[in-house]
């Protein structure tokens, strides 16, 4: 059944809850994530946009959507949990375009593609505190920023990470499309090898 269902709307379907559970998640638990001076935010959304790259299925999908899906995604999320628009709105695409470049140069496995997904964590955490730091929002310093925030965020989402990994991976690989550019459809796979003036010939006998 799921391989009639494309992967472009299996995409946007997948980030689309992924950003309402990373607020559910944090409502939830918010006496454990939030529990000062810690701070650890719950991001499926991020692993959610880069699973097409992840898994290697980015060509299924397709730069357009990737990117509209991510800057959508980012926009909810400055609406419902940031406050300020244009953090998320811009912190989803950039890291997509990181991770793009990054796993270019990596093979599609579930340990490469950890590597990818933590160096662009890493890297939008880092944006997320300078953009805030940029408005006047961030009243931390880097050290803190590292111990009380980036540290435990990192912790927590590499638990999503290991768990839904696997599952979304399944996901997307089994609604991919067969890549029908790459099949050989000469003249003599046409004709199953037998050419044509010899099959009308042996009609006609």
């Amino acid at each position: 059944m799921l391989k009639y269902i494309r992967t472009t709307w299996l995409h946007v379907v997948i980030v689309m809850l992924a950003v309402f559970l990373d607020g559910g998640i944090a409502q939830q638990f918010a006496g454990v994530l939030f529990k000062l001076p810690m701070s650890a935010s719950p991001y499926i959304t991020i692993l959610a946009i880069l699973m097409p790259i992840l898994s290697g299925t980015v060509k299924q999908i397709g730069n357009r959507w990737l990117y509209a899906t991510a800057i959508v995604a980012g926009v909810l999320s400055d609406i419902f949990y940031v406050g300020v628009i244009g953090i998320a709105t811009i912190g989803f695409p950039i890291t997509i375009w990181l991770a793009k470049k990054i796993q270019h140069y990596l093979p599609d496995t579930m340990g490469w593609s950890m590597v990818t997904w933590f160096l662009s964590m890493c890297a939008y955490l880092i944006f997320d505190y300078f953009a805030f730091g940029i408005i006047n929002l961030a009243n931390m310093d880097v050290f803190n920023f590292i111990v009380f925030h980036l540290f435990p965020t990192l912790i927590v989402n590499l638990i999503f990470y290991i768990v839904l990994y696997a599952p979304l991976g399944y996901l997307y690989h089994v609604t991919k499309q067969p890549d029908i550019s790459s099949y050989n459809t000469d003249q003599r796979d046409l004709n199953s090898g037998v050419p044509i003036r010899t099959r009308t010939r042996s009609r006609r006998q």
